[in-house]
Order: structure tokens, then C-alpha cells, then sequence
């Protein structure tokens, strides 16, 4: 089992206030391991420019609000939004995820946090995004039940 990891409650964190940090639900380090399976996953799904492939990474009721704010309900809706960009702006791209943070909801889900970056096939950044989502395990894998990859926008 890994030690736990800690989040900050409010920002920036008070380290002499104890109300300002709490401990999260520790994750074994199998279970982090499987996350990041499921990311790697994600980035070797993506290089097929495949939106129904995509969309078995979600549960059946699963949900997409990708960074344009446009919605996609279930793997069928999944699967047609990855599709369309796939034929249009996500054409050839390739994507890579770095975990930031995890942190378990119980037994069988769990919120993580991850920097998704998108490759044009030029190999030039496309987008970088800030990946929230909700997972499910399913067997010994994991599943995406809400995915929100979106821009941080600037400070005005």
C-alpha cells in the first residue's frame, strides 16, 4: 500500500492549518498502476483516429464535455464526436496523458486529474488540456463515467 497522498483544500495551502489540507483515500499502488494502464490505454486507442474504439474506453452511460463545451452522452454519442473530429481538426493527431493526481470515491471509483496533451501530425503541440474525470473499474481495468478535458484560461 502507498501513503496517502494530500490535497489542498483551499489556495494556497496553509501548512500551519491543518483545516486547509486533508488526506485523501489512499490508492494501492496496483490501483495506480491500473490508472495509468487505462491512460496509456487511452493514447494507443487515439493513434487509431477511431471514435468508436474511443468510446469503449467509457461506461455505456458514460458522458464527454470536451473543451469546447459540446456534450456527448453514452458510447454512441462518444463514439459520433470523436468520429467527427477525427475526420476533421483531431485528423492523425496522437495524445499522451500525465497523472497528476487520483484520488478514490470507494471500492470502485475514483476522480483523477491528468495533463492530456494532443500531437498534430507535424509533431507541433495542438492543444494542451486539464483531463478531470470520474472512473469506474470494470474488471481490471478502468472506464471513463464523466470526462471533462478543458483550457485553463489566463488570468485577466
Amino acid at each position: 500500500m502507498t501513503s496517502g497522498v494530500r490535497a489542498s483544500l483551499s489556495y494556497p495551502p496553509d501548512p500551519g492549518d491543518p483545516a486547509s489540507i486533508i488526506e485523501e483515500t489512499i490508492m494501492t499502488t496496483t490501483e495506480l498502476s491500473g490508472i495509468t494502464a487505462f491512460l496509456d490505454r487511452l493514447a494507443d486507442t487515439w493513434k487509431t483516429n477511431d471514435g468508436t474504439a474511443l468510446s469503449e474506453l467509457f461506461t455505456a452511460d458514460g458522458s464527454l464535455i470536451n473543451p469546447f463545451g459540446e456534450r456527448a452522452d453514452g458510447r454512441n454519442g462518444v463514439a459520433a464526436m470523436y468520429g467527427e473530429y477525427f475526420r476533421g481538426m483531431l485528423a492523425g493527431t496522437t495524445t499522451s496523458c500525465t497523472l497528476e493526481r487520483t484520488r478514490a470515491v470507494d471500492g470502485d471509483h475514483a476522480l483523477l486529474d491528468a495533463e492530456q496533451i494532443i500531437t498534430a501530425p507535424t509533431g507541433e503541440t495542438a492543444l494542451t488540456v486539464h483531463l478531470s474525470a470520474l472512473l469506474r473499474r470494470d474488471g481490471d481495468g478502468w472506464r471513463f463515467v464523466d470526462c471533462r478535458p478543458y483550457v485553463v484560461a489566463d488570468r485577466p
